[in-house]
């Protein structure tokens, strides 16, 4: 499980949205810059399993597993299907009487935009899934002044 502090900004029925600072894994990541944060924050939507209140500093899990699925899906997937775009282009251009470089250029967007597509998607429907969603699993110190 993977571990993040952060503070309940919002509550909606049984998920809160927690507040998060990127943590010192963040400055390792090779992606850092590109992650979608504003001023080294991000929000979580979190299932509110400790009975969090708004103003809470909290503890929230991650499924390992999940985060390295999901982690997956967002970079593997339209990645590959751009070589294979690419590739393919190359192997059709003869076939479409092309360039092989524009061939390449061309499919390998095509597939790429594509699977932008199939990746957001697949991002809707697991965001459903209470399985891909952050846990809260403690309160560290209540809005309220009592501890958790």
């Amino acid at each position: 499980m993977s571990c993040e502090e952060g503070i309940v900004t919002r509550i909606a029925d049984d998920r809160a949205w927690v507040r998060v600072v990127r943590s010192s894994m963040c400055e390792i990541c090779k992606v850092k810059d590109s992650c979608a944060t504003v001023n080294g924050e991000a929000e979580a939507e979190s299932l509110n399993a400790a009975g969090a209140s708004v103003g809470d500093r909290v503890i929230i899990s991650i499924n390992t597993r999940s985060l390295i699925r999901s982690a997956s899906l967002f970079y593997l997937v339209p990645t590959s299907c751009l070589l294979a775009g690419a590739l393919a282009g190359r192997l059709l251009s003869r076939r479409w009487d092309m360039d092989p470089e524009s061939a390449s250029v061309l499919l390998a967007a095509a597939c790429f935009i594509v699977a932008l597509f199939l990746v957001i998607g697949i991002g809707i429907l697991l965001k459903k899934r209470v399985s891909h969603l952050p846990v809260i699993t403690k309160i560290v110190s209540s809005a309220s002044g009592q501890g958790g």
